[in-house]
């Protein structure tokens, strides 16, 4: 029973490790919960892409009014894609 359920959690683990993150948007990418003194620019810039498709996979949020805890998506980098 051991090894069955052993067996069981190492392959749950395995797909999860390979499955990428998405956004509740539907955008591949992480979550990321809002800091303090945190902009939708400098998220954007610290990600290493645009704040125009920082908001395009963050319909509705608006950047004037981040609040503290907010979680936003930050989609994934992909190269050649900035």
């Amino acid at each position: 029973m051991f090894a069955r359920t052993f067996t069981l959690i190492a392959i749950i683990a395995a797909a999860a490790i390979s499955v990428k993150a998405v956004c509740d948007s539907g955008v591949p990418g992480d979550t990321y919960v809002v800091k303090s003194g945190d902009t939708c620019w400098a998220i954007a810039t610290d990600a290493g892409i645009d704040v125009t498709r920082f908001q395009a996979a963050n319909p509705g949020i608006e950047c004037n009014f981040l609040a503290v805890g907010q979680r936003v998506c930050v989609p994934s980098n992909v190269s050649g894609e900035l």
